[in-house]
């Protein structure tokens, strides 16, 4: 049902987000090759990940909305993926060990990001900016959660070894 399209194979309304996510990233991951079948879906997509790379939030916090969103939403790939942007982004692997598993992290300011995300309660330590930069990462990584999910996005080798067991 749903094919991961390349900037050759895409509809043409998705290929010159394809191009701007490959330069983004480096490659083009299964994902948006997936998501590429709708160029509506797929220019939201990348917008709005372009938008958080200029958030408040360091790359790791980010990550941290990410890794929680991803295992609350049981989405395997998306877990790897967001393993390996945590690991880029400073994050220990114990910290993402911690994550994956849903426990408490030692470093105040991620954990309440960590609380904030999970249990959409008031978040502690966040001004409002960086509140409302949380909400997008969540919606930003529901979005990726699902339509990974629904097109049973295989794992892209970049993030294989941080595949769920």
């Amino acid at each position: 049902m749903f094919t991961i399209h390349t900037t050759q194979t895409a509809p043409e309304g998705s290929r010159e987000a394809l191009a701007a996510l490959e330069r983004n990233i480096g490659f083009i991951p299964n994902l948006a090759g997936a998501i590429a079948g709708s160029p509506v879906a797929l220019t939201g997509f990348v917008a709005l990940q372009s938008a958080l790379r200029g958030s408040r939030l360091s790359a790791l916090e980010r990550e941290v909305v990410g890794i929680t969103v991803s295992r609350l939403n049981d989405a395997p790939y998306s877990l790897a993926a967001h393993s390996v942007f945590a690991a880029a982004g400073g994050g220990s692997p114990e910290l993402i060990a911690a994550l994956r598993a849903g426990e408490p992290l030692e470093d105040e300011r991620l954990e309440s990001i960590r609380r904030f995300t999970e249990n959409r309660t008031a978040p502690e330590g966040l001004d409002a900016e960086e509140a409302l930069e949380v909400i997008a990462q969540i919606a930003y990584t529901t979005f990726a959660n699902l339509a990974a999910n629904v097109a049973q996005t295989p794992i892209d080798d970049a993030f294989l070894a941080a595949a769920p067991a």
